[in-house]
């Protein structure tokens, strides 16, 4: 599946869940950023195809090259495992066979960014604006999908301030100079 159809499975995950911030980073550590393997591989087809042919996605299907790591087989439960274990949670597990099954039935069933694909990405961002507006609506007030998208929106930018805080926080050497 695409990243973003593993990222909105993550995000609605959390929401169903209710998964607080380790939680949530356990997800989309297992559930997402295992994606992250791909880049390597993209180098290497760099170097061999340039950057002419990284922008050729028959080009990349026809390649000898092995796009995803050991974290993309059943066998990479031997390290899931225990950092769920470790975690004292089932996240990592759930989320990586989340993953495991999508990119599973994207391989056998449906193909790369297929209609039914897009029709899941939908479907995704519906349930997410659903359980949003259902969170917001338990304190006794209605509210629209728009308010719910502007909610979802707000939380995300939020957690991207947070998240790059620390980097501009970095003390700056002091001048010396006397």
């Amino acid at each position: 599946m695409i990243a973003v159809v593993h990222l909105l499975v993550v995000l609605v995950l959390c929401k169903l869940f209710r998964l607080d911030r380790t939680e949530a980073f356990a997800a989309l550590l297992f559930g997402v950023l295992i994606d992250l393997d791909h880049v390597f591989a993209l180098v290497d087809f760099v170097k061999v195809q340039g950057m002419s042919g990284a922008l050729d996605y028959q080009a990349a299907m026809a390649s000898d090259l092995e796009w995803k790591s050991l974290l993309h087989s059943p066998v990479a439960a031997i390290v899931i495992g225990p950092v769920s274990v470790g975690f004292r949670m089932a996240i990592p597990a759930l989320a990586w066979g989340l993953h495991l099954v999508l990119d599973w039935v994207q391989i056998e069933y449906l193909g790369v960014l297929s209609g039914v694909e897009m029709l899941l990405l939908v479907g995704l961002l519906g349930a997410l604006l659903y359980l949003e507006k259902s969170d917001l609506d338990c304190n006794g007030r209605k509210h629209s999908y728009i308010a719910a998208a502007a909610s979802l929106a707000h939380q995300g930018g939020d957690e991207l301030v947070r998240l790059f805080r620390p980097i501009r926080a970095i003390p700056r050497p002091r001048d010396t100079r006397s």
